[in-house]
């Protein structure tokens, strides 16, 4: 199951960009050839995030062409 190797990467991004800053979901895009189970991702995304700054977190998708597999939005919660 690859999808949990990109689950920890989509996290990894996810922290490094956030900065300290609260996120609100990160979307990733998918094509039909990139061969991601978007189900199992979301599955080991909801595993890799537990008990982490990014707890909660919303993974959406955004579908794509080809095998493009790509973090392609961040978005962070309001400021008060």
């Amino acid at each position: 199951m690859h999808e949990l190797g990109l689950a920890r990467s989509i996290a990894g991004i996810a922290e490094e960009n956030a900065k300290g800053r609260r996120l609100k979901e990160v979307r990733v895009a998918i094509g039909p050839q990139a061969c991601v189970e978007r189900g199992a991702l979301t599955f080991c995304w909801d595993l890799v995030t537990e008990s982490t700054a990014i707890s909660g977190v919303s993974l959406g998708f955004i579908d794509a062409d080809n095998d493009t597999f790509v973090v392609r939005e961040i978005e962070f919660m309001e400021e008060a």
